[in-house]
């Protein structure tokens, strides 16, 4: 057998077997920070979101969640006009074990720390309005929550609380308006829980003028946008000095993924101007992200949910539950760097799975040591025991949503992604440095 016909057979052999992938996740395995209970109704299935984590100056890491009801059919555990749906806990072995030492009022909520205490600030669950409460002793006890605005119905997330100069912002959205982006500002200087240490920026709303990018969307009988929310859950970061808000961004109801809006903040210490600057391609950037900075190396870092074929047909995903468009896909979780904020590479993926009703999603992180901890919503088990349980139609088919499905999930799981700076290129440009490597040879 001449070289030309093994060749020709070896080719053959290697198209009649099977694919193998051999790339493992990063952080697979996980540690349970919540579970929701199991219930013998599922009708009054309780999940859980808006995960964020942070770890104090004495070494502890706080741990924030909430839970809803599917369905507000009852004051049990978990609705979100319940009082004490958000959950806080605590592990003082570097995230090993977790115990719950107190629960507040506050949804969507972002967790941050500065002069001594522990703050979080989100919103009422019920009016939406901007609320910040307090905690002297590590999350153990909180304040009454104090409403910071109260003028509009406003959202929000578990994203990044921003500290400069003497203030620190936090971007929420206007639902009175569309999902309008706008960004808060605290000093400092004053007392958090006093209102008129506070802020508010314009209100940016979405250029909704480009037909290219809504060629999906119809509008509702009062003028808004079937779409959804254009702009939602924006991360305060600083660029050169600067500060900018990178936005989750959702057109043709997600279809159009891996976009984020760019908005610039220019703060003079007595006004905030807020404007809209581009669209800018973003791995993930069609569902929430949380981006933090390592100090050490400078590089920005997030996780987002990656979309493997947003357009596949619909009908068999929401045949079998799946909520929203194939668009709405957040079943893989992906870690990426960025040397500027903007530009970003892929790192890896941190967790995956392959059914499309389970999901990593919403991840908040931080850095501890060489390890970078990774906080996720996820949905896993989504179908186990609900294949005839029907309670709500499904987008198109008529068909069974399950109680827990690639958006409505049952568990907070932390994955821990070893030595995570070792993933990253040297992005930094040098004219020095000369290509390093070996010829190939023949």
């Amino acid at each position: 057998m001449n070289r030309l016909h093994q060749l020709i057979v070896a080719f053959s052999v290697a198209l009649s077997l099977p694919a193998t992938f051999a790339v493992d996740p990063l952080a697979q395995k996980f540690v349970v920070v919540h579970r929701v209970r199991d219930l013998a109704d599922p009708v009054k299935a309780i999940c859980v979101g808006t995960p964020d984590i942070l770890q104090l100056p004495s070494g502890r890491l706080i741990a924030s969640m909430e839970l809803w009801l599917k369905r507000p059919t009852s004051g049990d555990e978990g609705g979100i006009d319940y009082p004490n749906h958000c959950k806080i806990k605590a592990s003082d072995d570097g995230g090993k074990t977790w115990q719950q030492i107190s629960t507040n009022g506050i949804t969507w909520g972002s967790l941050f720390y500065v002069d001594k205490s522990l703050y979080m600030i989100g919103n009422d669950p019920l009016r939406r309005d901007i609320r910040i409460i307090r905690s002297p002793d590590e999350g153990v006890t909180w304040s009454k929550p104090v409403t910071l605005f109260k003028d509009s119905r406003y959202h929000g997330s578990a994203t990044p609380v921003h500290v400069r100069n003497g203030f620190i912002y936090r971007a929420f959205e206007d639902m009175d308006k569309g999902s309008a982006s706008l960004v808060v500002a605290g000093d400092l200087s004053k007392d958090l829980l006093d209102s008129t240490a506070w802020r508010m920026s314009n209100k940016v709303e979405p250029p909704r003028n480009t037909p290219s990018l809504s060629r999906n969307a119809t509008e509702w009988k009062d003028g808004r946008d079937r779409g959804g929310n254009w702009f939602l859950e924006g991360n305060v970061i600083e660029i050169r000095g600067e500060l900018y808000v990178l936005l989750r961004t959702r057109i043709d109801v997600q279809l159009t993924a891996g976009l984020t809006s760019v908005c610039h903040l220019k703060d003079d210490g007595k006004e905030l101007t807020y404007r809209f600057v581009q669209f800018y391609p973003m791995p993930g950037g069609q569902n929430k992200f949380r981006i933090i900075k390592d100090a050490r190396t400078g590089l920005y870092w997030t996780c987002g949910s990656m979309v493997p074929d947003p357009y596949q047909p619909h009908e068999p995903l929401a045949n079998r539950g799946f909520s929203g468009n194939p668009g709405n896909t957040r079943r893989i979780l992906m870690l990426s760097y960025s040397l500027d904020g903007l530009n970003w590479f892929q790192a890896g993926c941190v967790a995956m799975s392959r059914n499309p009703l389970e999901s990593f999603h919403y991840a908040s992180s931080v850095i501890v040591g060489d390890d970078l901890l990774v906080l996720s919503r996820s949905s896993i088990g989504a179908d186990n025991n609900y294949a005839d349980y029907t309670w709500n139609s499904g987008a198109t088919s008529g068909k069974a949503k399950l109680p827990y499905n690639n958006h409505d999930s049952n568990m907070i799981t932390l994955h821990r992604v070893r030595n995570f700076r070792s993933l990253a290129l040297d992005l930094k440009p040098d004219f020095k440095a000369t290509t390093a490597g070996d010829e190939l040879k023949d």
